[in-house]
């Protein structure tokens, strides 16, 4: 029997392909960034925020 392609066997292709490795790509950015040793004050600061009386 042969497959038919279907919208949705198409965009599953495409998510499974395309899209997991940029978001995978994208979270890995975040948390470097995050981790990154020049960032620590910033992130520090921030999260003394809300303790802070003004």
């Amino acid at each position: 029997m042969k497959a038919i392609l279907t919208v949705q066997n198409f965009v599953s292709d495409l998510v499974v392909t395309a899209w997991t490795p940029i978001f995978v790509g994208i979270f890995l950015a975040i948390v470097g960034y995050a981790l990154w040793p020049r960032n620590q004050a910033t992130f520090d600061e921030a999260s003394r925020m809300p303790l802070r009386e003004e």
